[in-house]
């Protein structure tokens, strides 16, 4: 008898647990997309850390993945649904965007978005360099780290949005500069 109740109890348990969750569907290939166009870095000096920040570049094949977890999320309609894919994939005939996730050691460097930012980000491709513009994400902390896993609660979320289309860059090798007086890294998508 006690050998049976230890037994439903674990079948009570498990069919508790097991129930399907709609945001877990593909949520392992997204990640995967995700991560292939993400690259990251740290400039320390000495043993203290200067700043990192990690990144991904948001062309057609990730903004469709991005689309597709957040009309998941938000139970878009159809209408709905087209009108926001339609918008970004306008967007990004005008410019390219990378999201970036940035920490620095001391709070009042993390200024990439501001007018007088001590940042100069740069994006190259085939050797033609790109001077970006940080625009601080209005993204709450649940939804960007849904969309992009590495994404902190000690990082600060940006969209780097550089003058060029992104059909004309993202077949090609593309570099990502982020330099100012706390250091110089330069990471490849």
């Amino acid at each position: 008898m006690k050998n049976f109740s230890i037994i439903s109890m674990f079948f009570l348990f498990a069919a508790c647990s097991t129930t399907f969750n709609p945001h877990s569907q593909g949520r392992e290939d997204y990640l995967e997309t995700i991560e292939s166009k993400s690259a990251g870095d740290k400039q320390f000096s000495g043993v203290y850390e200067q700043f990192e920040f990690k990144a991904t570049l948001l062309n057609r094949e990730i903004s469709m993945a991005i689309h597709d977890r957040l009309k998941l999320y938000y139970d878009w309609g159809p209408e709905e649904n087209e009108r926001k894919k339609q918008e970004r994939l306008q967007e990004l005939e005008n410019k390219t965007i990378i999201w970036l996730s940035f920490f620095t050691t001391d709070r009042k460097d993390d200024n990439l978005a501001n007018a007088n930012s001590i940042w100069k980000i740069y994006l190259v491709s085939d050797g033609k360099r790109y001077e970006g513009k940080a625009v601080k994400a209005n993204l709450n902390f649940s939804e960007a780290q849904a969309l992009f896993p590495y994404h902190s609660r000690w990082t600060t979320p940006y969209y780097l949005e550089f003058p060029v289309p992104t059909s004309e860059v993202e077949n090609t090798r593309l570099q990502l500069i982020i330099t100012g007086p706390l250091g110089r890294r330069e990471v490849t998508f």
